[in-house]
Protein backbone atom coordinates (compact mmCIF):
# COMPACT_ATOMS: atom_id res chain seq x y z
CA UNK A 1 0.00 0.00 0.00
CA UNK A 2 1.36 3.40 -0.98
CA UNK A 3 0.65 5.05 2.36
CA UNK A 4 2.99 2.58 4.05
CA UNK A 5 5.81 3.56 1.67
CA UNK A 6 5.30 7.25 2.41
CA UNK A 7 5.06 6.55 6.14
CA UNK A 8 8.43 4.79 6.02
CA UNK A 9 10.01 7.68 4.12
CA UNK A 10 8.68 10.17 6.67
CA UNK A 11 10.36 8.23 9.48
CA UNK A 12 13.74 9.15 8.01
CA UNK A 13 13.15 12.90 8.26
CA UNK A 14 14.65 14.80 11.15
CA UNK A 15 12.53 17.37 13.00
CA UNK A 16 13.73 20.33 10.96
CA UNK A 17 13.06 18.56 7.66
CA UNK A 18 9.61 17.49 8.81
CA UNK A 19 8.68 21.01 9.91
CA UNK A 20 9.89 22.45 6.58
CA UNK A 21 7.91 19.87 4.64
CA UNK A 22 4.75 20.64 6.62
CA UNK A 23 5.18 24.37 6.06
CA UNK A 24 5.63 23.88 2.30
CA UNK A 25 2.54 21.66 2.11
CA UNK A 26 0.51 24.14 4.14
CA UNK A 27 1.59 27.06 1.96
CA UNK A 28 0.76 25.19 -1.26
CA UNK A 29 -2.68 24.13 -0.05
CA UNK A 30 -3.50 27.49 1.54
CA UNK A 31 -2.65 29.33 -1.66
CA UNK A 32 -4.78 26.94 -3.71
CA UNK A 33 -7.79 27.05 -1.39
CA UNK A 34 -7.76 30.79 -0.71
CA UNK A 35 -6.78 31.87 -4.22
CA UNK A 36 -9.10 32.45 -7.14
CA UNK A 37 -8.16 29.39 -9.19
CA UNK A 38 -11.14 27.25 -8.28
CA UNK A 39 -11.47 23.52 -7.90
CA UNK A 40 -8.93 22.65 -10.58
CA UNK A 41 -6.17 24.55 -8.73
CA UNK A 42 -7.12 22.87 -5.46
CA UNK A 43 -6.91 19.48 -7.15
CA UNK A 44 -3.51 20.34 -8.66
CA UNK A 45 -2.26 21.43 -5.23
CA UNK A 46 -3.38 18.18 -3.65
CA UNK A 47 -1.66 16.21 -6.40
CA UNK A 48 1.51 18.30 -5.93
CA UNK A 49 1.52 17.55 -2.19
CA UNK A 50 1.10 13.82 -2.84
CA UNK A 51 3.86 13.87 -5.45
CA UNK A 52 6.17 15.66 -3.03
CA UNK A 53 5.60 12.98 -0.41
CA UNK A 54 6.08 10.18 -2.94
CA UNK A 55 9.42 11.68 -4.07
CA UNK A 56 10.94 11.75 -0.60
CA UNK A 57 14.13 9.70 -0.43
CA UNK A 58 13.71 6.19 0.92
CA UNK A 59 16.68 6.41 3.26
CA UNK A 60 18.81 9.06 4.81
CA UNK A 61 22.21 9.30 3.16
CA UNK A 62 24.92 9.17 5.82
CA UNK A 63 27.27 12.14 5.76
Amino acid sequence: MEIEKVKEKLRHLDESEAKSLLLLMYARLDTAINGSGGDEVIKEAAIDVLDTLRRLPSRRVEE
